[in-house]
């Protein structure tokens, strides 16, 4: 309870106005969550893929451990000291360390899946994402870009890879999140399209670069 008051509080410091649309906004950006999201990626690419199911949903699993388990633990950790001033990390100067841990992390992910002989798609994957958290953090030096809409335009761009009709459906998503973090005031309009083009041009880049498109 104390975290959506400090959540509102600061929505309302942006200029972000109460009431029924700004609570579905809220509840949008929650279900949509950049952490939620990244699991759902991975594991597309673990069953769409990867054969046989199983070896890629094992693979799918372990590619979860290593690249989003460890940097949810620190932004736990790290909320819990305070050191955010909510838990959208709304301030960008506070955002910094958790694109340089999600960086180091992820790139570890990356050279740790090539060593075991993790098939090409998961290693694809982690490297669009490395390409998207360097790229971000580079951005958030002097603007703010939007990781939601990051992170389910990853998502809707991988789906699109592998199933044009899921695509579809979660670039609708992708719409109503970007007008969720605009109610919200947490971005522009600016910043959440920045957010969804980058997403598309790091997966896109990394799976041409791989030789899977």
């Amino acid at each position: 309870m104390t975290q959506q008051n400090d959540l509102t509080a600061e929505a309302l410091r942006r200029g972000a106005v109460p009431g029924r649309g700004y609570a579905i906004a809220r509840t949008i950006s929650q279900i949509f969550h950049p952490v939620i999201l990244s699991i759902i990626s991975i594991f597309i690419v673990g069953l769409m893929g990867v054969a046989p199911t199983m070896h890629g949903l094992g693979w799918a699993a372990l590619c979860t451990l290593i690249q989003v388990l460890p940097p949810t633990i620190f932004f736990s950790i790290r909320l819990r000291q305070g050191a955010y001033t909510d838990d959208d990390v709304s301030v960008r100067s506070q955002r910094n360390e958790l694109y340089l841990f999600g960086m180091a992390t992820v790139l570890a992910g990356v050279g740790l899946l090539s060593f075991l002989g993790a098939p090409t798609p998961l290693v694809a994957l982690l490297a669009s994402a490395a390409l998207l958290n360097g790229t971000s953090w580079l951005i958030n030096l002097f603007w703010k870009i939007s990781i939601h809409s990051a992170g389910i335009g990853s998502c809707a761009t991988i789906a699109a890879l592998y199933s044009k009709p899921l695509g579809l459906l979660l670039w609708v998503c992708a719409l109503s999140l970007g007008w969720a973090r605009v109610r919200t005031r947490n971005h522009t309009p600016m910043q959440v399209a920045a957010g969804l083009a980058l997403a598309c041009a790091c997966v896109v880049g990394s799976y041409m670069a791989f030789g899977l498109l």
